[in-house]
């Protein structure tokens, strides 16, 4: 249950909150352990990653608002 919600937690940061410069420093700071997680969930970010670009394709009609992702499928 916790190395699932850890899991949440940092795809939640890496794909949805963190900028480029946070992943960076993250990268910097804790260089073993950000690898280590974008290597275990790599597949994972990549279809978080295709289903964002999918939706930002999308045109909305006049007055929908986005919706945003959830994670409840991993």
């Amino acid at each position: 249950m916790e190395n699932n919600l850890d899991k949440r937690n940092f795809l939640n940061w890496y794909c949805c909150y963190a900028t480029p410069e946070e992943i960076e420093k993250a990268g910097r700071t804790n260089k073993a352990t950000i690898n280590r997680l974008v290597n275990e969930y790599s597949y994972e970010i990549e279809k978080i990653k295709m289903t964002k670009s999918l939706f930002d394709s999308l045109p909305l009609p006049k007055g929908v608002m986005p919706e945003f992702l959830t994670l409840d499928c991993l």
